[in-house]
Order: C-alpha cells, then structure tokens, then sequence
C-alpha cells in the first residue's frame, strides 16, 4: 500500500515543484485542488467497474501524458515572456487549476479500476492518496518557489522540461501497457 500510495505521488511531486518555478499563490488551495482530485478519480474509477477500467485504464494514462506534454510544450516555446508583471501576479486559478489537477490525476482513475478487485480498502487508501497528494503538493510548490530563485529567469523554461519529461514518461508507460496487452 505505501509504495503504491507513494508511486501515486511522484506525478503529483514533479508538477507541484514544476508549479512552484512560476509565481504562483495559493498553496492550500492548490494542495486541497490536488488532493480532492486524486481521491475522487479512484472512486470513478471504481464506480465505472472492471469492463470499462480495463477498457480505458490504459488509455487515462495516455492522455494524461499528452495533456502534460501540451502543458511543457506551451511552458517552452509559447509562454509570454515580455509581460513580467502579469508573470509575478500569476495564481493558478478556476479552469486551469481543475484540468491541471485532472491531468495529474488520471493515473488514479486507472487505481481505481483495480482497488475493487485486489482487496485494498477502499476508503483507507482514498484517504492515504489524498494526503499524501496533499503533502506532496504543498512540498513541492515550497521546494519549486525556492529552487526559483537559483534558476532565475529560466526557472519557467525548466518547469517546461520537467512537465514534458514527466509527461514523456507516463506517456511511455501508457504506451508500453498497451503493448503488452
């Protein structure tokens, strides 16, 4: 239970720091965001039932890697580089904060698939994926918030890297899946 509820986490860890490299407010509200995001998608899962969950696990993963991709890619090459004062007034807000959430989420949609089945319970490891998506969130937007300082201007340009990385390996994983079906 704890390597799965940690492996759960390291998505969630990498973004928040990626997050913390840009000006961003609100760290509670973006750690409870997270959080109720990464709880509720088990129980989707869980409700859709095995016939869908195995139809579509897989694939959850797969666009998330291709949401986070888009992410990176906007991150990099298309994020407005002039505007200095809109960038240290940014706050992860409304819309983008929930599909951000969704994204990183997704794989927690594909446990939910299963939790039914192998025998976890449930509501012990919705409650320890929550946390730790909290935990990780707040940690890892401190940790990106401070890193920023020693990147400097190209702390948003990493951030890119580092959510296109992320996104490059679940994308990966999702794929190599669904090859070995």
């Amino acid at each position: 239970m704890v390597t799965l509820i940690l492996s759960l986490g390291m998505d969630t860890l990498m973004m928040s720091i990626s997050l913390g490299f840009i000006k961003t407010t609100g760290k509670v509200r973006i750690a409870l965001t997270f959080a109720c995001a990464e709880a509720v998608m088990p129980l989707v899962g869980l409700l859709i039932g095995k016939g869908v969950g195995q139809l579509i696990g897989d694939w959850a993963s797969l666009i998330g890697g291709i949401v986070l991709l888009c992410v990176a890619i906007w991150l990099i090459f298309f994020e407005d580089e002039d505007d200095e004062e809109e960038k240290l007034e940014r706050n992860l807000v409304g819309w983008t904060l929930i599909i951000t959430a969704l994204s990183i989420s997704l794989d927690e949609l594909a446990v939910g698939f299963s939790i039914g089945l192998i025998g976890v319970p449930v509501v012990l490891t919705i409650i320890l994926v929550a946390l730790q998506a909290f935990l990780f969130t707040i940690i890892g937007l401190t940790f990106g918030s401070r890193l920023k300082r020693h990147l400097g201007e190209w702390a948003e340009k990493f951030a890119g890297i580092v959510i296109g990385l992320l996104g490059l390996w679940i994308l990966v994983d999702a794929i190599a899946h669904l090859l070995h079906r």
